[in-house]
């Protein structure tokens, strides 16, 4: 009996700990279709995060960057998704800690207007590790002799904050952070599903 009401919690109550950086680490606490999404602060420092999720198939998705302070050996909650009915459900995230800032309070003004005389007119790529796509693209774009600027998120992050604030505005409810990000002189597109298409989008 005792068995299988512990086999029951687990089903509807989990808490699971991800690996990364050990002087914040992100947790998630996950209650019948309810993900709380939590960020701990293991050192004796003040730490400033950015963080983003992209979601599916949840009644809310990270639609803007999230920027916090998070006091010494503390914990807070960053994001609360809720599963929709009858969909298959999945998220990723990236976690930024604020180093060049020296852990003071960051605001999405705060150093956007530097991003502008870099993207101004330009085809930009924001990239990161791993990413196949952003890769393909980048490569695609070389050999046909197309123009362009990539920045790696992972090398860069400051860079990427300043655009994410910079395009704050942009960002919505129904925004879907996929990479490559392509800033396409005057607007910005999140990922691509043809390689062609886009391709061509970019050219003309």
């Amino acid at each position: 009996m005792i068995l299988k009401i512990l086999i029951i919690f687990l089903l509807f109550f989990s808490v699971t700990i991800y690996s990364q950086d050990r002087r914040v680490i992100l947790s998630e606490k996950k209650t019948n279709k309810r993900i709380i999404l939590f960020a701990e602060n293991t050192t004796k420092d003040t730490l400033n995060i950015f963080f983003i999720v992209t979601s599916e198939g949840y009644r809310k998705s990270a639609s803007k960057p999230i920027i916090k302070n998070i006091l010494p050996e503390s914990k807070i909650a960053l994001i609360t998704l809720i599963e929709l009915d009858n969909k298959p459900s999945s998220y990723t995230y990236e976690l930024i800690i604020n180093e060049q800032e020296n852990n003071l309070s960051f605001s999405f003004d705060k150093k956007a207007k530097d991003i502008e005389k870099i993207i101004a007119g330009k085809l930009v790529l924001f990239t990161m590790d791993n990413c196949d796509t952003c890769e393909l693209l980048s490569k695609t774009l070389e050999s046909r002799g197309v123009s362009h600027r990539s920045f790696n998120i992972d090398k860069d992050p400051i860079l990427y904050r300043q655009f994410m604030a910079f395009i704050e505005k942009e960002l919505t409810q129904e925004t879907r952070i996929k990479f490559p990000i392509i800033w396409n002189k005057d607007h910005t597109i999140f990922g691509y599903n043809d390689l062609e298409i886009m391709v061509n989008g970019l050219v003309d």
